[in-house]
């Protein structure tokens, strides 16, 4: 399967490229009041208002940092309602695109019930690489919040 990679700090993940919609420049973000410091804000893609994670300060703590590199991911994300949205990652360094099995990412053999949407590592000549489920992401208090704002602007 073919995987988009990007980093966090010093770490490198990866996500399946099929759920990715597109790859868009970072561009300046509309906050929106009263979500988790990790909702970077909004962007108005193509007529639509689409929620901007910021991973970094989702898995860090603290924001991306705005490296040449540094980008918006925008993926198809499948909420608990099942219906599908789009929603924007903000990584940093988005650099590569790998073709890796799924059986390729092994467990980490740590319960991590505060991340999960952390799969397994797979190692290869740049280091470790580990899986993020992008339909884990999200607890269903935020999707509520994020996306029912999302579908008030579209009626």
């Amino acid at each position: 399967m073919l995987l988009l990679c990007f980093s966090l700090g010093y770490d490198r993940f990866a996500i399946d490229a099929s759920v990715v919609h597109e790859v868009v420049p970072q561009v300046k973000l509309k906050d929106i009041p009263k979500t988790p410091a990790w909702v970077a804000g909004i962007i108005c893609y193509h007529g639509k208002m689409i929620p901007v994670l910021d991973l970094c300060a989702l898995h860090l703590s603290r924001k991306a940092t705005a490296y040449l590199s540094t980008r918006i991911i925008l993926v198809h994300y499948t909420g608990c309602d099942k219906t599908e949205h789009l929603l924007g990652l903000l990584a940093e360094q988005v650099t590569e695109a790998i073709h890796r099995q799924r059986q390729d990412f092994q467990s980490t053999g740590i319960d991590t019930p505060d991340v999960p949407y952390l799969g397994g590592i797979a190692h290869d000549r740049a280091g470790m690489l580990q899986w993020i489920d992008i339909d884990r992401l999200l607890p269903e208090s935020v999707q509520q919040l994020l996306f029912r704002q999302q579908q008030d602007v579209e009626q």
